[in-house]
């Protein structure tokens, strides 16, 4: 049962299977807003917003052509550091955050304001590591940092919610 008085630091073997499940949720998740952004900035180009015409960039330009492994190799980085990152907000950041009565009840907020602190990372280090530069630059989709804030937010809710949840 949730008690939001004390929490103490889970083991890290479960801050590890609980960041597992949650980044595959959040791989899922990343997928199917994308294949969604893309049917839809294809199926309706007459519609064709902001936030379509950054879906279609991501797929369809020279840049991307010459850089499309840039994307498996992302998905790659995000199942890997995804459990890393969880398993890092389980067994030491949750404990500070939690120190905080207010936060201690709102888990989902401690996982996103952590997400706020790796997000920087991400654009950074893992979009350069895998080729699509800076903040994504080279996949000339504009909104892939947003997407990237959006998806790391998803991870670090779930990571912390579920850790509450299943704490011992």
């Amino acid at each position: 049962m949730l008690n939001t008085d004390t929490w103490t630091a889970c083991s890290g073997r479960h801050a590890f299977r609980v960041a597992v499940a949650a980044t595959l949720v959040t791989a899922l998740a990343c997928l199917g807003v994308l294949l969604w952004g893309l049917g839809r900035a294809v199926w309706h180009p007459e519609g064709a917003g902001l936030v379509q015409r950054w879906f279609l960039a991501l797929w369809d330009n020279l840049v991307v052509d010459q850089t499309r492994w840039a994307f498996a190799v992302s998905l790659l980085l995000l199942l890997l550091a995804g459990p890393g990152y969880g398993y890092v907000y389980g067994v030491a950041v949750a404990p500070v955050l939690y120190r905080a009565a207010a936060l201690r009840r709102r888990p989902w907020l401690c996982g996103a304001l952590y997400a706020l602190l790796v997000w920087p990372l991400t654009l950074f280090v893992t979009f350069p590591l895998a080729g699509a530069g800076i903040l994504g630059s080279k996949l000339a989709g504009g909104g892939m940092p947003w997407l990237a804030l959006g998806a790391h937010v998803l991870h670090g809710a779930l990571v912390a919610s579920w850790l509450r949840v299943t704490e011992a």
